[in-house]
């Protein structure tokens, strides 16, 4: 089973609020793409900061003259660091929008997780 974080957006009407669930542990896109995925959740500031701090750091083993293994190695560490935190940083943003931790539901898939929420009677997921 996987724990999934319900964020509702208290703004809404109570017959038609606003649901977004944030699955907790690994985000393995933000791994891969880190700041293509900080963009595609419109996390701006995270996007820039992730993009500048990979291009930092392969510029500043460029220039040192690492071996290319430990520019690799040194990326890949980003990257499980980055893939690690992202569901943490997705969380915060949300709630620096305005919307408030709801519920902490467990399920199967993003699906059973929504399913369960909603038979709380909380509204319905988007």
């Amino acid at each position: 089973m996987r724990i999934y974080a319900a964020y509702i957006d208290p703004a809404s009407l109570a017959e038609d609020r606003a649901v977004t669930l944030v699955k907790d542990g690994i985000c393995w896109p933000a791994l891969l793409f880190s700041f293509l995925w900080a963009a595609w959740h419109r996390m701006w500031w995270t996007a820039l900061a992730l993009f500048a701090g990979v291009a930092a750091a392969l510029a500043g083993l460029a220039a040192s003259g690492a071996h290319p293994a430990t520019g690799l190695a040194c990326v890949a560490a980003l990257s499980v660091y980055i893939g690690g935190a992202a569901n943490d940083w997705r969380c915060r943003g949300l709630e620096r929008r305005g919307r408030r931790l709801a519920a902490v539901v467990a399920g199967r898939s993003a699906d059973d997780a929504a399913r369960r929420f909603l038979e709380r009677g909380e509204g319905p997921v988007r």
